[in-house]
């Protein structure tokens, strides 16, 4: 009896740890779209909305009993001003088949992502024509400067002061500075060209790599523009980005990086441009979260994918991984060059 009691025991504290890890990482994917109604009973609420339109938005909300994830999933209602009966069944059994096929696993963003799937195949099946381009995540910054409120020497752990010296040496740029209206692209010029890498796969979180050659700030928004135009990279959990754009006259970098809400990843990948010197380059990484915490692996991931595309596209000279292989990344990218 006491075995058994212990056993019982052991389960319920490794739910409860994999139910709040697994609220932190929706917590962080999601932001203001997830809700905590009431934290001490396990009651949440998830707010997916569609793209261009509000009508069309899904509130999932969930309780997490005890024995979730190894024994069973969430109670869940579903709520949304233009279901229809049919509508509510279609959305649960979906939601039953995902927690059938994940048994003892946790679920919750595989059915949001399910959700929000149905709400875009509910959409096109109402002959929706078409549509301006999303207000994504991605690229949101609008200016270039950057502050430093953490001591580099101060930093109590190791990633701290990797993000930080990824940083460091950041030039901090005034977007309105006239020196560097030459950062500016005028309409004829072509957009870059984007070169996609392999994807890989661990633990059903995908990670695949996109680059391109850029020389001004219009050119990184181009490139984030252009592949948010596409559904899948848009909806995945992350997309991390970071360029470096050398100046000429200055004989300095242009360098930004962006999270999207994985810490600490924005800044590992600015800081792999730099130890391979790479010039005038944007890298995104997106991911496609598969529902398992990978831990510090995720890092390594997303640097292995963006060297790997970086190599690929000629930007990493393979011989020397400490250097940027200029003449290559020249010939491949040619001022004027149509996509």
């Amino acid at each position: 009896m006491q075995l058994l009691l212990g056993g019982c025991l052991i389960n319920l504290m490794e739910n409860i740890t994999e139910q709040i890890e697994e609220i932190e990482v929706l917590s962080a994917i999601y932001g203001h779209d997830f809700q905590v109604v009431d934290e001490a009973k396990r009651i949440y609420k998830i707010h997916v909305p569609h793209r261009y339109d509000s009508w069309w938005s899904v509130t999932l909300r969930v309780v997490l009993p005890p024995e979730y994830p190894s024994k069973t999933h969430p109670v869940f209602e579903i709520h949304s001003a233009w279901m229809s009966e049919a509508d509510e069944i279609e959305m649960s059994d979906l939601l039953y088949t995902i927690s059938h096929d994940h048994q003892g696993e946790i679920v919750l963003y595989q059915w949001v992502e399910a959700l929000r799937t149905f709400i875009d195949n509910k959409v096109g099946d109402q002959g929706e024509g078409e549509v301006p381009p999303p207000s994504s995540h991605l690229g949101k910054r609008e200016h270039l400067s950057v502050t430093f409120p953490v001591d580099v020497n101060k930093c109590d752990n190791e990633e701290s002061a990797i993000c930080n010296i990824a940083l460091e040496s950041l030039a901090v740029v005034d977007p309105e500075d006239n020196a560097f209206k030459h950062l500016q692209v005028s309409e004829s010029e072509e957009k870059p060209e984007i070169i996609h890498g392999e994807p890989f796969t661990d633990r059903k979180s995908t990670f695949q790599a996109h680059v391109a050659h850029v020389i001004t700030k219009e050119q990184v928004k181009q490139v984030m523009e252009e592949l948010r135009q596409n559904r899948k990279i848009s909806n995945a959990a992350h997309n991390v980005m970071a360029y470096r754009i050398f100046c000429e006259d200055r004989k300095s970098f242009l360098q930004d990086c962006n999270d999207d809400g994985e810490a600490l990843a924005g800044g590992k990948l600015l800081h792999l441009l730099q130890i391979v010197e790479a010039r005038n380059v944007i890298v995104v990484v997106t991911r496609w979260f598969g529902g398992t915490l990978l831990g510090p692996d995720r890092f390594k991931h997303y640097n292995n994918c963006a060297r790997d595309v970086m190599k690929m596209a000629g930007f990493v000279d393979t011989s020397n991984p400490n250097n940027m292989k200029e003449s290559k990344s020249k010939s491949r990218f040619k001022s004027g060059k149509k996509h």
